[in-house]
């Protein structure tokens, strides 16, 4: 009986530790906090978050279905369908790729190619684009200390440099509630965001 009680006992604060971290979520906010919940229930919840170091996160903010139309040539090419008015959705998923500051991208420009916003916790980083969001010299400082920033010229054409991907590498994608980002589902997933079903929300519009 007493080896029951204290099983039931060391679970129950195993689950209350693991939950603890909901106190912090915020309900009401735009795309900076949706990404900043996300970030936080990523790195209380998923395994991925304790396998890399730096995370490159996407904000879809409005989310489209994409699906595949036939050209004239017929061959196909993916379109945006009819968007999700009511979510706004973050990708999270590690990230191996080098960021490019080219000469023509300058502190305190917006709308520029490169990440602008980032969040470091437990020595991990989180970084994502907002065009709304300057470029600063201390982010550029953070990209470096992580071994991520290249300097140089490709006349603007690329983002990243040695850009790689891996259709296996799994990912988390968040879908929030505009109205409400404590409502929230998620989807650990290899496809690309926008090309499956976004899960269905129970978004209360007022």
């Amino acid at each position: 009986m007493k080896l029951n009680n204290i099983f039931l006992l060391s679970l129950a604060l195993l689950l209350g530790s693991c939950g603890a971290f909901k106190k912090e979520l915020v309900k009401n906010g735009g795309q900076k906090e949706a990404v900043e919940n996300a970030i936080l229930d990523f790195s209380n919840t998923s395994g991925l978050y304790k396998k890399d170091t730096v995370f490159s996160v996407s904000v879809h903010d409005p989310l489209y279905r994409m699906v595949l139309k036939e050209t004239d040539d017929g061959s196909g090419k993916w379109v945006e369908d009819k968007p999700y008015q009511e979510i706004v959705a973050v990708s999270i998923g590690a990230s191996y790729n080098k960021v490019l500051l080219t000469d023509s991208t300058k502190v305190g420009d917006k709308n520029v190619t490169i990440p602008t916003r980032y969040i470091e916790k437990d020595g991990k980083l989180f970084y994502w684009r907002d065009d709304d969001y300057p470029l600063t010299q201390e982010a550029l400082n953070v990209f470096k200390r992580y071994d991520l920033l290249l300097e140089g010229d490709l006349d603007g054409v690329m983002e990243f440099y040695d850009f790689t991907t891996d259709d296996a590498q799994k990912g988390v994608d968040y879908y929030f509630c505009k109205n409400d980002l404590l409502k929230y589902t998620k989807v650990v997933t290899s496809k690309g965001i926008g090309f499956y079903d976004a899960p269905e929300l129970k978004c209360n519009t007022p």
